[in-house]
């Protein structure tokens, strides 16, 4: 059975372009809709470490359902795309999400991201990345990124791979906020945004994955938003795999009415393409 990825397995696609016109349906699709998250975002987790040469890419979902004393429904979709060459990586994003309490909406979110990524040599790779997301649960109303920075990887090999990442980041958030608040409804920040992450692979069936972000304001570190990321993925067949993830948020400056604290528990299922 092939090796999972870091986050959720991926496998060469069918080069023609009826099977790349088909992910690419589903990461809009996925951006229109990761279930309520939060204002930054983990994309870390949805890559994967080594794709193949050529196109590839994965989709993946989660669903909860309850019935009886609530009536709850929450879906959420990711799918991600991939072209390689021998000096470029390009990745494309795309994540959503709903939640229904009842027959009212009470969450939904949505995300779009692309990144290139450039072989300088086997240690040290430069990148740059561009997002769109919003998120209803976090009164985000459309949240705009631009970045540039490096990827690192201090150790690897058959049990996984240690490594971490530094860009400076522009970010635009615009908020659904009341007249009264005391966050300003429209912000425009640069931000320092580094991670660690690491990935264990015990067999051959299992990955184990951790990132953690810090994203402090460039001229004020007290202004500061981490994000924790434990992934558990394991083969069902080689076209299938559970996985088990505990998120963790935190935002030191959060706008009016919105906890700093988040975590999320969420099980789910990918489908390799």
């Amino acid at each position: 059975m092939r090796d999972l990825d870091e986050h959720s397995m991926s496998s060469v696609l069918d080069t023609t372009p009826l099977h790349r016109n088909c992910l690419w349906l589903f990461v809009v699709l996925a951006a229109a809709l990761p279930p309520p998250a939060s204002t930054q975002v983990n994309v870390e987790a949805l890559r994967s470490d080594d794709p193949p040469l050529g196109y590839s890419g994965s989709i993946g979902s989660n669903l909860t359902i309850r019935t009886g004393n609530v009536d709850f429904i929450q879906l959420g979709l990711n799918a991600r795309f991939y072209h390689v060459t021998e000096l470029v990586t390009t990745l494309v994003v795309g994540s959503g999400g709903i939640g229904l309490l009842g027959r009212s909406r009470f969450a939904s979110s949505g995300l779009l991201h692309y990144r290139k990524t450039y072989l300088y040599n086997k240690a040290i790779s430069p990148e740059w990345f561009s997002q769109l997301n919003y998120d209803r649960s976090q009164l985000l109303d459309f949240r705009m990124v631009l970045g540039g920075g490096a990827r690192a990887s201090f150790a690897s090999g058959e049990w996984g791979e240690f490594g971490m990442g530094a860009s400076l980041v522009l970010e635009h958030e615009a908020l659904d906020l009341p007249k009264d608040a005391v966050h300003p409804n429209n912000t425009n920040t640069f931000r320092w945004s580094s991670f660690l992450t690491l990935r264990v692979v015990p067999t051959e069936q299992v990955v184990i994955t951790s990132t953690t972000y810090l994203q402090p304001a460039f001229n004020d570190f007290s202004d500061l938003r981490t994000l924790g990321n434990v992934r558990i993925a394991t083969s069902v067949t080689d076209e299938l795999a559970l996985t088990i993830s505990f998120n963790l948020r935190y935002d030191s400056e959060p706008p009016d009415g919105i906890a700093a604290l988040d975590t999320t528990l969420r099980t789910g299922i990918t489908y390799i393409y």
